[in-house]
């Protein structure tokens, strides 16, 4: 059931975009009720957390793909020529960065900037698997600031 719910708010996210989606418009393409919707995810916003999470997660286990057997250097000049690539590839992902870059960025008040800058950590884990070898602290920053650059280069690549 959820992997269903979560295809049709995938498919409803990618028509309209995160602020117009509606609940209503997700139940239908999951052929459910509204209130079967809710028990699984409280609000619209819960839902929204989870399908980016599991398009994240897809990303993040591209970009590990990529950097698999690179030494660091080469693993983020691969992995951020990759990750933006991606970010045009995968139709939710465009569409955000295109109408609702606050989502992907997290930029403003949303709840959804803890759980985008909490990507750093899995960046930060595909970095030391690659071989990088500075402190967890150093590491950790070095993979916000890159993307911190890549939300930059999305919301103005000129």
């Amino acid at each position: 059931m959820t992997t269903a719910i979560l295809d049709a708010a995938q498919q409803v996210f990618e028509q309209y975009g995160a602020r117009r989606a509606n609940v209503e418009d997700v139940a239908r393409a999951a052929g459910i009720s509204r209130s079967t919707l809710y028990r699984a995810y409280p609000n619209k916003e819960a839902l929204l957390d989870a399908v980016l999470m599991r398009q994240l997660g897809d990303f993040l286990a591209e970009l590990d793909r990529v950097a698999s057997g690179l030494p660091p250097r080469e693993a983020v000049v691969e992995c951020f020529a990759r990750g933006m690539a991606l970010t045009r590839e995968i139709p939710l992902l465009a569409r955000l960065v295109e109408t609702e870059p606050e989502i992907i960025t997290g930029a403003g008040a949303s709840s959804h900037s803890s759980l985008v800058l909490g990507t750093a950590d899995q960046v930060a884990r595909t970095l030391r698997r690659s071989g990088a070898t500075m402190p967890d602290d150093e590491l950790h920053v070095v993979a916000e600031l890159m993307l911190r650059l890549a939300y930059t280069y999305l919301l103005n690549p000129h």
